[in-house]
């Protein structure tokens, strides 16, 4: 951050001066926009939805504009109440799927520990 107060930090200019999200995206929800046009947009905001012609992981979207997940969470919660974007989130895990889970990584450890 600069030392001259007069000078906004680019996070803050970034996100408009908002400091959350208003909607609960996983890392791994899907953007997707069928509505191209990025008029009125910020430069990231443009990007997101250039960039989410086909669905767009919320992690990778973080990644292309550098920026931490939690601020591309922010962007795109922003879009999301202006209808520009869509999200679509993973299917929950079920206690089944995690149990399955934790038994293959079990014999992934056994088998490890075989090889050493």
């Amino acid at each position: 951050m600069s030392d001259d107060w007069d000078v906004p930090d680019r996070s803050f200019v970034v996100l408009g001066g908002r400091t959350a999200a208003d909607y609960e995206l996983d890392a791994v929800s899907l953007i997707v926009t069928e509505r191209h046009d990025t008029a009125g947009l910020g430069l990231e905001e443009a990007a997101i939805v250039r960039m989410c012609t086909s669905p767009t992981g919320v992690v990778e979207i973080a990644s292309r504009l550098c920026l931490p997940v939690g601020m591309a969470q922010v962007l795109i919660s922003g879009l999301l109440d202006r209808n520009r974007v869509t999200a679509r989130h993973p299917p929950p895990a079920t206690a089944a799927a995690a149990q399955h889970g934790v038994a293959l990584l079990e014999e992934v450890l056994v088998g490890l520990r075989n090889k050493l």
